[in-house]
């Protein structure tokens, strides 16, 4: 890899299979119109590389690190730092040349959506380092990480995938999903960011196994809701992979316990509890953005305009 270089990854949300796709179960997840670039081009400071990320508020983080080392010089977070340091240092082993014989670099990733929403800021950035140092982005994935990987499946994707893993293997499929009813979908963020990789290690500590009914049900209403073209059947799949997810868990579902009067069928998505939720309604979206608003919950999104819905239509 050299300077200079850019890349582009997709977001992401996990529509089915959350928690339970680390067990095997099929899992239906999708690729975002929002995603993460990255540049990078030679810089002026011997021997440092130059980090500056930002999302749509500005730059938020900033760093230099040792290019021999990967050992952080001075940074706006340490934490954050830390966390580069790590993924970079995971990528040179996979690829022991990786940024060898530069002499400084910079680089800037610019997220296409707030940090906060949980639509991939980390797995968009282990794609892009992947692909900038040519080195496999699932291998880099388990060197930093400890989910299921759909995320950076979906980072690399640009349609819906069935995803489900088996050991160390994955099967990926690419799905195209734009019925009829998607009008009626909407994605909503709650507001209350959630961590995925402390709640899978925490979900695998609470429920290290016993589940294979769980898991098979599950598959199945992945691979309905996939097929599915009436949007009442799609509503009732929805409603009963909560009832899964509730008795799994131990918790009552999001709509009956934040939005129990609301017309039409509600799901979670991803780590229960923030993020984004997926609502199913045929009220209409003025109906479904005062709802919510109401609820002060105003970052609301009709499901085509923030997922790549379908197979890309051919070049003519």
């Amino acid at each position: 890899m050299s300077a200079p270089y850019t890349g582009y990854a997709n977001g992401k949300l996990l529509i089915t299979g959350e928690y339970l796709v680390i067990y095997g179960a099929l899992s239906f997840a999708v690729p975002l119109k929002v995603g993460q670039g990255i540049q990078l081009r030679r810089g002026d400071e011997a021997g440092v590389l130059a980090w500056k990320a930002s999302d749509p508020s500005g730059i938020w983080f900033t760093a230099r690190l040792s290019m021999n080392e990967l050992e952080i010089l001075s940074a706006s977070d340490d934490i954050v730092a830390g966390r580069l340091s790590h993924l970079l240092k995971a990528a040179r082993k996979l690829n022991p040349v990786f940024l060898t014989g530069e002499a400084g670099i910079e680089v800037q990733t610019v997220l296409d959506f707030d940090r906060h929403w949980g639509l991939g800021s980390s797995s968009t950035l282990i794609a892009l380092v992947a692909r900038m140092t040519g080195v496999d982005a699932f291998s880099l994935y388990r060197a930093v990480a400890d989910g299921s990987g759909y995320d950076v499946a979906c980072a690399l994707s640009d349609t819906p995938v069935l995803y489900r893993v088996y050991g160390e293997a994955r099967d990926i499929q690419p799905v195209s999903f734009d019925p009829l009813y998607a009008g009626q979908l909407y994605l909503i963020y709650l507001g209350r960011k959630q961590d995925s990789s402390p709640e899978v290690t925490e979900f695998r500590k609470k429920r290290p196994s016993g589940l294979a009914k769980e898991v098979e049900e599950v598959t199945f209403l992945t691979g309905e809701m996939v097929r599915c073209t009436d949007f009442d059947k799609f509503s009732a799949l929805i409603e009963r992979h909560e009832q899964i997810l509730s008795s799994v868990l131990g918790q009552v579902t999001v709509k009956k316990q934040y939005f129990n009067d609301f017309q039409g069928s509600i799901k979670s998505l991803g780590a229960w509890g923030g993020d984004f939720i997926l609502a199913a309604s045929a009220s209409g979206s003025g109906y479904v953005k005062a709802y919510f608003a109401a609820k002060g919950l105003n970052v609301v999104f009709p499901f085509r305009s923030l997922v790549k819905t379908a197979y890309p239509a051919p070049d003519k």
